[in-house]
């Protein structure tokens, strides 16, 4: 037998003890479900336990399954159409780990419309249900607000232009490193002007109109940095951000 042929047998034998194994691996069970969760801000609002639950319910135990008969695809599908899950990334490891990768939605601010109802928008704009016995440090916005979120998944500038500027000044105040620490609540008033509440005084943050929003943020920010740290806010009851230029402090 010439060397050419000797390496072509040796190439043929490989692949199919190749192909072999394949099928053999394929054949065995799902060793075991590993489940990672991924939290891009500090609210923890799902557990892994959580999402085993809910594969559970949906396919029983996932271990007794074989290999072959795993489809990690519906599995992402399913898991990203879950409530705070923003995305799924489901894959079998060489050993027959089932390997699932949870990011959860990443909620900014509150929303409470004037029915009652509530959903969380997170930073990308998409619109989540609260869940029982645990509730996300975000800001809160209330007041006036009449759009209904309930069967829409994420907000934009036509179906929900109120909804969509409040999340417009809840991103802005949150990338900013002061401001975030302040402000609390975010209140829409019926002649569609905006009231900041601050975490911390007795005052009124009278924001105006959604216009000349950096201007009016970047103004809020000075007065806490060199106003309010020399003179403090005890003695105000309203803040006013309306005026070009300046910003004006009625006393109690």
């Amino acid at each position: 037998m010439n060397k050419k042929l000797k390496f072509i047998l040796i190439i043929v034998g490989i692949i199919l003890l190749i192909i072999a194994t394949n099928v053999t691996m394929k054949n065995l069970s799902v060793s075991k479900v590993e489940i990672e969760m991924i939290y891009k801000g500090e609210d923890q609002l799902i557990t892994k336990e959580q999402v085993q639950s809910v594969l559970n319910k949906k396919y029983g135990n996932l271990t007794n399954y074989k290999r072959k008969e795993i489809k990690t695809e519906e599995i992402e599908e399913f898991l990203g159409n879950k409530n705070l899950i923003y995305s799924a990334d489901v894959y079998l490891s060489l050993l027959g780990t089932l390997e699932i990768k949870i990011t959860q939605n990443n909620p900014i601010i509150r929303i409470i419309n004037n029915k009652g109802e509530q959903r969380y928008i997170d930073e990308d704009g998409n619109i989540c249900k609260l869940i029982k016995n645990k509730t996300a440090n975000v800001l809160i916005a209330n007041g006036e607000i009449k759009e209904n979120l309930a069967k829409l998944q994420k907000i934009d500038s036509i179906q929900t232009p109120v909804t969509y500027k409040i999340y417009s000044l809840a991103s802005k105040i949150r990338n900013d490193n002061l401001l975030c620490n302040q402000v609390d609540q975010i209140y829409y008033n019926k002649n569609a002007t905006y009231d900041f509440i601050p975490k911390i005084g007795d005052y009124i943050i009278k924001f105006g109109k959604f216009e000349k929003v950096d201007e009016k943020l970047l103004k809020l920010n000075n007065l806490y940095r060199e106003g309010f740290s020399e003179f403090g806010w005890d003695n105000y009851s309203e803040i006013k951000l309306e005026f070009e230029g300046q910003v004006v402090c009625v006393r109690k």
